[in-house]
């Protein structure tokens, strides 16, 4: 995350302690133009946590109603695809819900005037935080991914560095794209100093999102470690844990 989510932490009194699944949803909140809550639920209406300037049983209620929504339209019969996000618009305000891995979803709650769509982007990036949170292999979905990046850029906006684990690196702009994307959106293409070329996007706001992660490919797994002495091939064991949302 590369924003403050200060502005959207100011609202009504939490009834739980915010969790880190919170202040993913406070960056989601901040990162949607319009957006008023967000929260994370389960298969079963549940809330794991939530952000924004809503009540919290505003957005308990209305994230567990759009969730069960969801899933009634993903066990309908006939369906080439089961879908993977629905989005309503009411008199009093808007509503969009997007599905994550084992059953989770993600809410978000809009005001009457914010656009129902536009927001692949920052869900896809939030999607990926909370999957490397709970472990989750990867979010589901058949878009691309996306990734929240922290950009710098010169005077006439241009991509000119990214930092990468705090450290600034620069890149290379190879190309800008002339269309093709949203409304006040602007993208190029770019080659980071780790060597991978991806898609780089400023939308509205100024967030940056990259189709490709900054930092440098893993290694194959059968690549030798020439840090060794020997010529040693053995491989270094990784584990993965994670934190799973509480239900309350």
């Amino acid at each position: 995350m590369t924003r403050s989510s200060k502005g959207v932490r100011g609202g009504a009194p939490r009834e739980q302690i915010e969790s880190r699944f919170g202040v993913i949803l406070a960056d989601l909140v901040a990162r949607v133009p319009g957006a008023r809550a967000a929260a994370l639920v389960d298969h079963q209406g549940e809330t794991g946590d939530y952000a924004g300037r809503l009540d919290a049983f505003s957005v308990r209620v209305a994230a567990a109603h759009m969730r069960i929504v969801l899933q009634d339209l993903t066990q309908r019969e006939g369906l080439a695809h089961a879908p993977t996000s629905i989005a309503v618009r009411t008199t009093r305000g808007g509503f969009a819900v997007y599905a994550l891995p084992e059953g989770y979803a993600v809410a978000v709650l809009l005001s009457h005037k914010a656009r129902l769509t536009g927001h692949a982007r920052a869900v896809s990036a939030i999607a990926r935080l909370l999957a490397d949170e709970v472990g989750w292999a990867a979010p589901v979905g058949r878009e691309p991914h996306w990734y929240a990046v922290d950009v710098v850029s010169d005077s006439l906006g241009r991509p000119v560095g990214v930092r990468v684990r705090g450290e600034l690196e620069p890149l290379d702009a190879l190309g800008r794209f002339e269309s093709g994307l949203g409304w006040r959106q602007r993208g190029w293409r770019v080659r980071f100093s780790s060597g991978v070329e991806a898609m780089l996007v400023r939308e509205s706001g100024g967030f940056w999102y990259a189709d490709e992660t900054p930092l440098a490919p893993d290694p194959p797994d059968n690549a030798p470690d020439l840090k060794r002495s020997g010529g040693s091939s053995d491989r270094p064991t990784t584990g993965q844990t994670g934190s799973r949302p509480e239900r309350h």
